[in-house]
């Protein structure tokens, strides 16, 4: 087992600062620790301006380099996406909320490549005992209260080289992750000027969605922050294309979340509809059950080349991407203020 582990982790040696440091979560289940907020101005430099002024375009950019990989859960592509999601996160002072600083080191499965609705999807193959190293990444803003907490969160992870042809994931989920960074930058520099949330604001990035919810799952199974002081989760998934104003919502179930969602769409100019999935889901299926109320919000064409190689930054209507930045700012504010 150590020597199929060995095959995998070698080739990723680019980036030993980083894998030698966690290479010991590899030997086993990582103990959960939780990483209590703190105030904010450990260090005493403020996040810059340059910093505090970044968009989620600009991320979306980085996000679909060539030098990613397509993210794929598991991949080098992986580590270099969680390496600068960290620097991210650095660059506000945010404070950790992983087992391991701001990640949550779990294994997966190797993959089976299938074709469901017609479109690419990867599945654990469980019969294979070989497990791979993947990584959720957790972060927050302190608010007044430390027993409540608030997640922002998206999946950070794509199909990476599917037959030989890169998928870039601008969309997929590029997208929503920029919006979850671009609003936790707002919301850093109001805290630097003196407003500061009621509960934790915590940015959740997800890996392996794309292979079942898996890194969302395991967060649900091993939660560094308890569920029961988890108030919302408002997870965003491609959220990036198609018209300005056209969304849907998935939903865990009916709670007052989904009618603050409605209220910050209709805000925005916005219109948003509640949508099965229709065989679809995403990470904030993972909460069902927990008694945490979760929702997805998804632009209504997201189907739209998804799962494809033309997934690029081509794709990308801006004017709905500010629109899914101010909506969530405005969700956020609705529910944590």
């Amino acid at each position: 087992m150590l020597a199929g582990i060995g095959a995998f982790v070698i080739p990723w040696t680019t980036l030993p600062r980083y894998w030698g440091q966690k290479a010991e979560y590899l030997l086993g289940e990582p103990p959960v620790k939780l990483y209590l907020p703190s105030d904010m101005g450990q260090n005493s430099k403020k996040p810059s301006p340059e910093v505090l002024a970044k968009k989620a375009i600009e991320d979306i950019r980085v996000l679909c380099n060539p030098d990613m990989q397509g993210r794929r859960a598991g991949t080098a592509g992986e580590t270099r996406t969680l390496v600068y999601l960290q620097e991210q996160l650095e660059a506000l002072q945010l404070k950790a909320y992983g087992n391991d600083h701001y990640w949550q080191m779990f294994s997966i499965p190797p993959t089976e490549e299938r074709i469901i609705n017609n479109r690419a999807l990867f599945r654990p193959d469980e019969s294979d005992n070989l497990r791979i190293p993947a990584a959720n990444i957790l972060a927050g803003l302190p608010g007044r209260n430390r027993e409540e907490a608030i997640i922002l969160s998206a999946h950070l992870d794509h199909l990476g080289i599917y037959k030989g042809k890169l998928c870039p994931g601008a969309n997929d989920n590029a997208s929503g992750v920029g919006c979850v960074l671009e609003v936790m930058r707002r919301l850093v520099k109001e805290s630097a000027q003196g407003t500061r949330p009621y509960p934790n604001i915590v940015a959740a990035f997800w890996s392996a969605e794309e292979m079942g919810f898996l890194g969302s799952k395991y967060f649900v199974k091993k939660p560094t922050i308890p569920l029961s002081q988890i108030k919302a989760v408002v997870n965003l998934d491609t959220v990036g294309n198609g018209q300005k104003k056209d969304f849907i919502l998935w939903e865990t179930g009916d709670s007052p979340l989904t009618n603050k969602v409605k209220e910050a769409m209709l805000k925005n100019g916005a219109e948003i509809e509640l949508a099965g999935g229709q065989g679809n889901n995403s990470d904030q299926s993972s909460f069902i059950g927990t008694g945490v109320p979760a929702v997805t919000i998804l632009s209504k064409d997201w189907l739209w080349k998804n799962h494809t190689p033309e997934d690029n930054i081509s794709l990308i209507n801006e004017e709905k991407l500010e629109t899914a930045c101010n909506v969530l700012y405005d969700v956020v504010k609705k529910i944590a203020f």
